[in-house]
């Protein structure tokens, strides 16, 4: 047996999250035609990792001292725009998948792109969805790797709100006089 911390921000990322992100990566990457088979298990695929790496932001937000994770997507808003408008992708995206889609979403193949992808021959499948406001197209598979980028600097630290700021501020709050660090 194994014992999973899916209550832990922690946990739930190791246990949950990065597994998700790996068996979406290796199929998403994989050489190899593209039909209407393999693509629905990327698309399965991304649709798990999405939910995965969106819940992310509300486990997150509660260490953070909010009690939602588009809360913290808006303080993030502050800081770093990019990552925000991502995360935002994303967390739509999961909800079209758990109720009444209600932005276009259609599916394209693409040819690889040397700075992201990994090599191969064949072309990789793209899952574009319309922004709520109706002016972005958002290459799907592309959130969710920016995503995965956010949520990997926010447990190192390099993210302009972290997991170090989500540790101050409850160190803060279990602080038993005023002004102590």
């Amino acid at each position: 047996m194994v014992d999973l911390y899916l209550d832990d921000v922690r946990g739930y990322w190791r246990d949950l999250a990065v597994p998700s992100f790996d068996e979406f990566w290796s199929d998403f990457q994989a050489d190899r035609k593209i039909d209407s088979g393999s693509m629905l298990v990327i698309y399965r695929r991304l649709i798990s990792c999405a939910f995965f790496l969106n819940h992310l932001a509300d486990k997150a937000a509660l260490i953070h001292g909010m009690d939602r994770g588009n809360h913290l997507i808006s303080k993030i808003r502050e800081k770093d725009t990019q990552s925000a408008l991502q995360l935002d992708a994303c967390r739509h995206f999961v909800n079209d998948a758990k109720h009444e889609m209600t932005r276009l979403q259609e599916a394209s193949l693409r040819a690889r792109r040397a700075d992201i992808d990994l090599e191969g021959e064949s072309m990789l499948i793209q899952f574009q969805m319309l922004s709520t406001d109706g002016n972005t197209l958002f290459d799907m598979c592309d959130v969710i790797c920016s995503v995965w980028r956010f949520w990997i600097s926010y447990f190192d630290g390099t993210a302009k709100i972290s997991f170090k700021d989500a540790l101050a501020y409850r160190a803060g709050q279990m602080s038993s006089s005023p002004g102590s660090c």
